[in-house]
């Protein structure tokens, strides 16, 4: 009796399955992905992650009996950027469209522990309407975790940071709305959730802050015609530093609420493309930016603070040109602009853990060539990184003393092989 049954449930089983896949396309899942190998050589040490392939800038001096102890090179090869996705489209219900992305690598998290871990790096869903409103309007609901909105648009080099931290690099959770009228004019409005990109504070970094406040708010428009793409928008981020009570029994009232502005602009025609972006960032630490918060007076009720965002202009043109022989670069441009009011030094900085509150300024030239046979590519990278470190700070955090250059040559290789 028990295997008559069994047998009747796979078989109901099966009819199912047969009327579920005659009823949709067969080709729902499109495996992607690549196996990447970098090799580099720093002229000097520097500031980066996962195993130092994820370059943020160069160290500054550190003299130790007349010898820059940091003027020392380096060098390692690594395949732990491996990647692995799945593209999921084909799916309609009613009217609405279902596509979706998982995405994974191997990646340092810990570079202390030296292990490429296999993580996420998004996951979400597309819900789309086509052809609404008399045809006119196209809309887009995503859910889940993916790039950033400042973030996205990226310059055309091949290095790990992809630009960073001269634009933003950051991935989160986010439920993103977008309308888009006549396939030219697009608006975005939308809610984020930090996860790996995160806030600092009196905690270190961690995205506590912005979870006992509300989530970051973003809306911009983007226009396309022909092989000019233009989009331009603002990123709106609340925190709250401390939250809870003192052993007094006195609530903690603090907030800080930034606004993050920026624009975008790309050209494409045949083989070329040439790109352009600029951010003025209020605390980006947690888009990979060189950038923070700082107290600056203590609140009627004596124990909560008033904040002052920390405000950094980036900016970077990059070009590329060619098919099976390219060649690429980027230009990128930071000034650290100081806090939005002045602060007393003496009290607490929250910088982002990949930067330094003595940095007056700092570009970077990196000059790319790429060759691509079939699904194989070789590519070589020269990456010049100037930083102008100073000593001291004024009441508006930035830099007043002993301003000096220092500078890194990196040379990267890079082997890929797309699957």
């Amino acid at each position: 009796m028990m295997k008559r049954t069994i047998i009747a449930i796979a078989s109901l089983a099966l009819a199912f399955s047969g009327v579920s896949y005659a009823q949709e396309p067969a080709n729902h899942f499109k495996p992607y992905g690549f196996i990447r190998n970098y090799a580099f050589v720093d002229s000097r040490a520097t500031k980066a992650l996962s195993e130092d392939i994820y370059f943020f800038l160069p160290l500054d001096e550190q003299i130790v009996g007349g010898q820059d102890v940091n003027a020392v090179s380096s060098y390692n090869y690594q395949a732990i950027t491996t990647r692995l996705g799945l593209d999921i489209t084909g799916y309609q219900i009613g009217d609405t469209k279902v596509n979706g992305k998982i995405e994974a690598d191997f990646y340092c998290l810990s570079s202390s522990k030296n292990v490429g871990v296999f993580r996420m790096r998004q996951a979400y869903i597309d819900l789309l309407w086509d052809g609404l409103d008399n045809g006119r309007m196209d809309y887009k609901l995503t859910i889940g975790q993916t790039w950033h909105p400042l973030a996205a648009d990226m310059p055309n080099c091949i290095n790990l940071e992809t630009g960073a931290p001269f634009s933003p690099f950051n991935r989160s959770a986010q439920v993103m709305f977008g309308a888009t009228l006549d396939k030219k004019l697009t608006a975005n409005v939308g809610l984020i959730q930090q996860f790996q990109y995160r806030s600092n504070g009196p905690e270190g970094s961690t995205n506590i802050y912005q979870r006992h406040a509300i989530p970051e708010i973003y809306a911009g428009v983007t226009y396309k015609q022909a092989g000019f793409l233009g989009r331009v928008g603002v990123d709106i981020l609340s925190i709250r530093p401390h939250y809870g009570y003192t052993a007094d029994g006195v609530k903690y009232n603090e907030w800080l609420t930034t606004f993050s502005p920026f624009v975008f602009a790309q050209y494409t025609k045949g083989f070329l493309q040439v790109k352009a972006k600029s951010v003025l960032a209020q605390a980006g630490e947690h888009m990979q930016l060189n950038s923070g918060y700082a107290q600056y007076k203590v609140k009627e009720d004596g124990v909560s603070w008033e904040y002052t965002p920390n405000q950094t202009s980036v900016s970077f043109i990059s070009a590329q040109y060619g098919k099976k022989v390219q060649v690429m670069g980027m230009v990128g441009y930071m000034k650290n602009l100081g806090t939005i009011r002045e602060y007393d030094p003496e009290n607490a900085f929250y910088f982002s853990g990949n930067g330094f509150k003595n940095i007056d300024q700092m570009f970077r030239v990196t000059p790319t060539l790429a060759y691509n046979l079939g699904k194989l590519t070789f590519a070589l990278e020269y990456n010049y990184t100037a930083v102008r470190y100073g000593q001291g700070t004024d009441e508006w955090a930035r830099p007043v003393e002993n301003l000096h250059w220092v500078a890194n040559h990196r040379v990267l290789g890079m082997v890929k092989f797309t699957l």
